[in-house]
């Protein structure tokens, strides 16, 4: 393989690995999750954010006072660094819920990865803001409050305005989120949103007319487990997205790449759920993959490639060989005499696909035809593996595990036909072997 598919296939890796720190969206929602109570003592008053006037807008705007912002551990005023208008939470209540509308949800999800995706997290009310015309916040980054927050949820209401994109940057690299238009093309009363990381510094561009209004939350992970209710909550794509499916069809069309067919794995960055006694369990885990794992298959399916979710199979654990199975085995009556339980897996139908503990350490090529080499693109991750036990037997019996791991797999056509079924593929492969046998055997005499 040469050194040009190894680089895309290391594009084709980051493009997973290294996500933006972000996710952003809209939802729809009802009517009275946009109503919206504010004052201080008897002075209070109602708005419905999702259809206000510029005048009940002008009212809320006023009822707020000066936004600061916090430097060197003070609270600073200084409108030529920040203009805005600030509402602390206790002068109003909300109808809206970040977590019926499922925000919370999307962000264990889509925000989060490893095992920081099966953490419960909360979202504090913090403040309302209040961009109006030639408002603005230059860049800077959130202060965390606590050691357990690890992030902002921002919320913007469907009120009539431009500009106040929120544009953010991190790694050397810069993105745009503009509330305004992208809540400008919902269906139906939806709010904006977008959640990001603490150490990911954003600004608030100038707002050129209306008045653009925003909660934000400060997220935690959560002491206890705290109840999701799914809604309509819509993430959008991510910019590295297009970025992996641009590497993928780039890889592809490589004429080194894969030349016959065969396999791409990647390890699932997210951890699911795996019942052992159900038979069809790899399969149901494919129906609910997320975040980046869910990515992959969409990209997948859009260029009519077949995936399935697998389970590999090692004698020990980072072992060098696996065997790759469409279904869990249940060892637990299995006795091992003479034979090694990878051996065993292959008689009930598993294929030996090489080491799964790296990209780019499998075989690349398998001496039996029936076995498929994979070419691993992201390595196998710890929270989607478990042992399975069985009895080995030497000189005395002894309980002994075999490593399993729940992975991708992509299969890919040879050249021409990459989109052509594994029996093609197979065969196609067999047919290269052959003949490279027969040009060995030429070759000894």
């Amino acid at each position: 393989m040469s050194s040009s598919v190894e680089n895309q296939l290391k594009d084709l890796a980051a493009a997973i690995v290294d996500r933006p720190p972000f996710r952003s969206g809209t939802c729809t929602l009802p009517a009275e999750a946009f109503n919206f109570y504010y004052g201080v003592d008897t002075d209070a008053r109602f708005i419905n954010l999702s259809k206000a006037t510029a005048e009940q807008l002008h009212l809320l705007s006023d009822a707020c006072q000066p936004a600061t912002f916090g430097l060197n551990q003070q609270d600073v005023l200084d409108e030529t660094y920040r203009k805005a208008g600030k509402m602390d939470s206790s002068n109003f209540a909300t109808k809206f819920s970040p977590e019926a509308a499922g925000l919370i949800d999307l962000v264990r999800s889509e925000l989060l990865e490893g095992h920081e995706g099966t953490k419960h997290v909360i979202a504090e009310l913090y403040k309302l803001n209040v961009y109006g015309k030639d408002s603005f916040f230059k860049s800077h980054k959130d202060t965390p409050c606590g050691e357990k927050m690890f992030g902002s949820l921002v919320v913007v209401f469907p009120t009539d305005h431009s500009g106040g994109a929120l544009l953010l940057r991190h790694g050397g690299k810069e993105w745009t989120f503009d509330s305004a238009k992208e809540v400008a093309a919902c269906e139906g009363p939806c709010i904006g949103w977008i959640a990001f990381y603490s150490d990911v510094e954003h600004e608030v561009a100038k707002v050129t007319s209306g008045y653009r209004v925003n909660l934000t939350y400060n997220l935690y992970f959560a002491e206890e487990e705290t109840q999701i209710i799914r809604s309509s909550a819509v993430s959008t794509l991510s910019s590295n997205e297009d970025t992996f499916k641009s590497a993928f069809v780039k890889l592809l069309q490589a004429n080194d790449f894969l030349p016959t067919g065969g396999l791409l794995g990647f390890g699932l960055r997210h951890q699911y759920p795996v019942d052992r006694e159900n038979r069809n369990t790899l399969r149901d885990i494919k129906s609910y993959l997320k975040g980046s794992d869910a990515l992959i298959l969409r990209t997948c399916d859009e260029l009519s490639l077949a995936s399935s979710v697998q389970a590999v199979y090692a004698e020990y654990e980072n072992g060098a060989d696996l065997v790759m199975m469409d279904r869990l085995i249940d060892l637990e009556d299995y006795q091992a005499y003479d034979e090694s339980v990878m051996d065993e897996l292959q008689r009930l139908g598993g294929k030996v696909v090489g080491s799964g503990r790296g990209r780019g350490r499998g075989r690349r090529g398998p001496s039996n035809p029936a076995d498929q080499g994979v070419q691993w693109v992201t390595e196998l991750t710890a929270i989607n593996s478990f042992q399975s036990p069985y009895i080995a037997y030497g000189n005395e019996s002894s309980l002994a595990h075999v490593y399993c791991n729940v992975c991708l797999i992509v299969r890919v056509g040879p050249i021409g036909n990459r989109t052509a079924p594994m029996s093609e593929v197979t065969e196609k492969r067999k047919e290269v072997d052959e003949g490279e046998e027969e040009v060995d055997d030429s070759d000894s005499d």
